[in-house]
C-alpha cells in the first residue's frame, strides 16, 4: 500500500478545514438528535494504549471517532499525526500490518510526537489481533494511541487472550462499550427542562444516582424522585416514543423529522447485522427461525430445547450457538436463573431472553415476520399485553447497564450480575441484581392497578436474606406498599 492510498480517508492531511465537511459529521450536524455520548470523555490521548469501542450497528461508533479526530485537530494537532481508516475491505492481518507500516514509516519521517490511529470496524478483519500483536512486538506502536471500533463483542475476548500485556501500561478499562441511548440520555436529549433538572440535582454523577436507587431499593421515596414528579407526564410521553425508536440515533432522527421511521433504516440495520452473522458462520435461514422463537418466548422462561421447536435447527446446541451469536452482536441478552446458594447462575435451568433495544426488537420482528416494522411497532406497543413484554426487555437492558456501571470490566459480562429467580413456593422475580453486596429484586408490572399477590414474589425472595425489600416497576404508580417501592418505569429508568 502507498501513502497516497490513505490520503482519501484522511482529507485533513491536505486541508485541515475538510474535517468540517466530513460526511458523518455533516449528517450529525443536520440531525435533530443532539447526542454526544459521554463515552467520549473516557479516553486518554496522552498515553500509549490500544482501546476498543464495541457496540451494535448504527449506534454511532464512526461518528464518535470523527468527533475525536475533530477535537484533536481543533487543538492544533498536526493533521498527519492522525490516521483514520475504515477496515471493511481489509482481508487479514498481513494487509492490516502493511497499511499501518505504510502510515507509520511515512509519518515518522517528519513527526516525532505522539500519533493517533483510528481503525473503524476492525472486527471485519479476520484475525486482526495477530496484526496488532506483530506491530506492538516490533515496537512500531510506541508513542501511539490506537482506537479500534467493532460490532462484535467476541473480539474483546480475543483481544484479551491474544494481546496480553501489549495494550499499554494503564490502570483503566481499555475495552469501551458504546450502546444505544439509555432512556435517561434520550429524555435529556428530547427535553431541555428535564436535562436542566437532572443537572441541578447532580444526577449525572454516578455516585449520586446510585444513592437515589439505593433508597428506592430500601423502600423509601427519595427527595429527588419527588422533585422529578412534575416531569412525570412528559417523561411518560417520551418513554412511549422510546418504545418505538429505542436509542438508535438514525431511527430517532427519522421519527422526529417524519413522525415515523423510514423502512430503509430498519432494512439497513438488519442487513449489516446479517452480514456480521455470516462472517461468524451463521446462516440467515436459521437466524430468522431462532429470532421468531425468541419473540414468541419473550419475557417467559425457555430452554434451548424449546427454542428448537418448529425450526430446522438440528439440536439444542445449535439453538444456543445462534442465541449466543445474537448476544455477541448486541441484539439480545440472556438472563439465567439465580442459584441463591452459590450466588451465581444456574446455566442448566431455563433462561429468559430479552432484546437489548426497542428499535432493534422492531427491526428484527419486522424482518422475521415479514411485516412493515414501523406499523408493526405501533401495533405491538398499542397492545397492553405485548407492550409490557417489551418494557420488561427495556428494564432488563437498563439493569444490566446499572450492574456494569457498578463494577466496570472489559468483557461486559453480566451473567454473574443480573438474574431472574424462581422460588420453591412458585414465587418468581423478574430480575435480581447484585448491588453493594446485596440482592436487589425487581418485578415489572407495567400496569396501573396492582393486586396484593403482585408483591408475593418479592416478599418470598426477601426471606432468603441479604436482600433489599425490592422494587416494582409500574406504569404510573408511585408509592410504598409493605416496604416495597412501586415506581413508574419512566422515573426509574431516568435514574439509570
Amino acid at each position: 500500500m502507498k501513502i497516497d492510498d490513505l490520503s482519501q480517508s484522511n482529507p485533513w492531511w491536505e486541508n485541515v478545514q475538510l474535517i468540517f465537511k466530513d460526511r458523518d459529521l455533516l449528517r450529525k450536524q443536520k440531525s435533530l438528535v443532539e447526542w454526544v455520548p459521554r463515552l467520549i470523555h473516557y479516553f486518554k490521548f496522552e498515553q500509549d494504549a490500544i482501546y476498543t469501542i464495541r457496540g451494535p450497528r448504527q449506534v454511532g461508533k464512526t461518528t464518535l471517532v470523527k468527533l475525536m479526530i475533530r477535537s484533536l485537530l481543533e487543538k492544533n494537532i498536526h493533521p498527519k499525526r492522525i490516521l483514520f481508516y475504515a477496515c471493511d475491505l481489509i482481508d487479514g492481518p498481513k494487509e492490516l500490518v502493511n497499511l499501518l507500516e505504510c502510515y507509520l514509516d511515512n509519518a515518522r519521517e517528519e513527526i516525532e510526537e505522539r500519533l493517533f490511529v483510528f481503525l473503524d470496524e476492525i472486527s471485519s478483519v479476520r484475525d486482526w489481533q495477530r496484526g496488532i500483536k506483530y506491530l506492538v512486538d516490533a515496537g512500531l506502536l510506541q508513542n501511539c494511541t490506537v482506537i479500534l471500533t467493532g460490532s462484535h463483542s467476541l473480539d474483546i475476548k480475543n483481544a484479551s487472550e491474544r494481546l496480553p500485556g501489549r495494550r499499554g501500561d494503564v490502570n483503566e478499562v481499555l475495552d469501551k462499550i458504546l450502546l444505544p441511548m439509555k432512556f435517561s440520555e434520550y429524555a435529556e436529549m428530547r427535553s431541555k427542562t428535564f436535562s436542566q433538572a437532572i443537572r441541578f440535582m447532580n444526577l449525572l454523577h454516578k455516585v449520586q444516582r446510585h444513592g437515589v436507587l439505593e433508597q428506592l431499593a430500601q423502600g423509601k421515596i427519595p427527595a429527588e424522585i419527588e422533585k422529578l414528579s412534575p416531569y412525570s407526564k412528559e417523561l411518560l410521553r417520551l418513554f412511549q416514543d422510546y418504545l418505538i425508536t429505542g436509542g438508535i440515533p438514525p431511527a430517532i432522527n427519522s421519527y422526529l423529522e417524519q413522525q415515523e421511521i423510514s423502512s430503509n433504516i430498519y432494512e439497513t440495520y438488519v442487513s449489516v447485522m446479517l452480514g456480521d452473522a455470516a462472517q461468524w458462520g451463521k446462516k440467515e435461514t436459521y437466524m430468522v427461525q431462532i429470532v421468531r422463537r425468541i419473540i414468541e418466548c419473550l419475557s417467559s422462561q425457555t430452554s434451548w430445547h424449546s427454542l428448537c421447536e418448529e425450526t430446522d435447527l438440528a439440536s439444542h446446541q445449535k439453538a444456543a450457538e445462534y442465541v449466543e451469536a445474537l448476544g455477541h452482536s448486541y441484539v439480545v441478552s440472556t438472563i439465567y436463573r439465580l442459584d441463591r446458594g452459590k450466588g451465581g447462575p444456574r446455566f442448566e435451568k431455563d433462561k429468559k431472553i430479552h432484546f437489548e433495544d426497542p428499535f432493534i426488537f422492531h427491526a428484527m420482528r419486522g424482518w422475521a415476520s415479514s411485516i412493515p416494522s414501523y406499523i408493526g411497532s405501533l401495533e405491538f406497543i398499542g397492545n397492553p399485553e405485548t407492550c409490557s413484554k417489551l418494557v420488561e426487555s427495556v428494564v432488563c437492558n437498563h439493569l444490566i447497564r446499572l450492574a456494569f456501571n457498578l463494577s466496570p470490566s472489559s468483557d461486559y459480562e453480566y451473567a454473574n450480575k443480573v438474574f431472574y429467580w424462581q422460588g420453591k413456593a412458585h414465587g418468581e422475580v423478574d430480575f435480581v441484581v447484585k448491588m453493594d453486596g446485596k440482592y436487589l429484586p425487581v418485578e415489572v408490572k407495567y400496569q396501573s392497578d396492582l393486586r396484593k399477590d403482585d408483591l408475593q414474589g418479592l416478599h418470598e425472595f426477601a426471606q432468603g436474606g441479604k436482600s433489599y425489600p425490592g422494587i416494582i416497576v409500574t406504569k404510573d404508580t408511585l408509592e410504598i406498599k409493605e416496604d416495597i417501592t412501586l415506581v413508574p418505569c419512566h422515573l426509574l429508568l431516568a435514574l439509570i
